[in-house]
């Protein structure tokens, strides 16, 4: 017979099988495992160049500076800090809470393989380097990672592949020439066909190439005045002039001439003083313009069809859409002329 203390035993036993049985079932039978970030030994302040690159060979380097996000490779070129910032943060962010895979032969299909992957992302900075390959999406904002020192594979959330992108105009203000259309007085332009003049005739424009009895054909003055006053570059190539741009002898040079608000300094009021007070809201403010002006000297073809392009009152080259270049490259004189109307003879009777 058992005595009481097997009896206890045997009932400790069963309360210790139950207990283990219970944590299977709710943890799926898995070894549960803690939750870390996939960059652990990485600190965000730390880092000092971001590398990023895609699986069609475009990469990028982003550099801290103490003023600071910038491009190192085209002379320093300031980038969109809170970006930069918030994507360091999200990749900090991925953690080993989902595990998918730990056998290479899923690399692939993840595609966070060493030569088949979405993004390749290098952190350096405190004298180490870190190396991330980022995949497909398992879902919503999720996005496959992998440690290039780890062989597990996690499902990182809040990130997707796409937002490290490699085209550097999604990483800084593209902005490069802004002047309001109506403000623009006047253009000209200089190409391999000849010299063309357009100048502001109140609501509508004038040629000055036409001869007596032409009509200025101006179907495509929208299109050259669009691409006069507002160009968004590609990306910057760096401030200093090289020889491939193609400069020297510039394929098309554009002169704008435009109106500029001259902004003046408001006067402070003694806000006690009631009747200048009144006299202040009353006043009519007479808005001034001045003229100014700047240049557009379009180069060499560079990266297929994009084209050099420097503005004179910009410090950096850039690099713009062909399209651009092509408002003003392919003006010719005889497409800007309306041959003059003839009266219809009267018919015979």
């Amino acid at each position: 017979m058992l005595n009481r203390s097997n009896l206890f035993l045997a009932a400790l036993l069963l309360a210790q099988i139950v207990l283990i049985a219970i944590s299977a079932l709710l943890t799926g039978g898995r070894e549960e495992r803690a939750v870390q970030p996939i960059l652990e030994d990485v600190i965000g302040a730390d880092i000092e160049r971001i590398t990023i690159a895609d699986d069609l060979d475009n990469e990028m380097t982003f550099a801290r500076h103490a003023e600071g996000w910038v491009l190192p490779d085209a002379d320093d070129f300031p980038l969109d800090g809170e970006k930069v910032d918030e994507i360091l943060d999200k990749l900090l962010g991925l953690d080993t809470r989902r595990l998918v895979a730990s056998n290479p032969a899923n690399y692939a299909r993840l595609e966070v393989k060493e030569d088949e992957f979405r993004r390749r992302i290098e952190l350096e900075g405190a004298g180490s380097t870190a190396l991330l390959y980022l995949g497909g999406s398992g879902g919503v904002d999720t996005v496959y990672a992998r440690r290039a020192d780890d062989e597990a594979v996690y499902l990182g959330s809040g990130l997707n592949s796409w937002e490290l992108s490699t085209q550097v105009s999604t990483w800084l203000d593209a902005t490069y020439v802004d002047v309001p259309l109506d403000d623009v007085l006047e253009i000209s332009v200089r190409n391999a066909e000849g010299s063309f003049t357009f100048a502001r005739a109140g609501e509508d424009w004038t040629y000055a190439g036409l001869s007596e009895g032409d009509r200025f054909e101006d179907t495509k003055m929208p299109i050259i005045l669009r691409n006069a006053a507002s160009i968004r570059m590609l990306e910057p190539l760096g401030l200093t002039p090289k020889e491939e741009y193609g400069l020297d002898t510039p394929a098309v040079l554009v002169e704008v001439r435009y109106r500029e608000l001259v902004e003046e300094e408001t006067p402070e009021i003694d806000e006690s003083d009631e009747t200048a007070a009144a006299d202040d809201e009353d006043a009519v403010v007479e808005v001034q313009y001045r003229e100014a002006s700047y240049s557009l000297t379009f180069g060499a073809t560079l990266q297929d069809s994009d084209i050099a392009l420097k503005s004179s009152e910009a410090e950096y080259y850039v690099l713009v859409r062909d399209t651009i270049f092509n408002a003003f490259n392919d003006l010719k004189h005889d497409e800007l002329v309306k041959a003059p109307e003839t009266e219809a003879e009267p018919e015979g009777e």
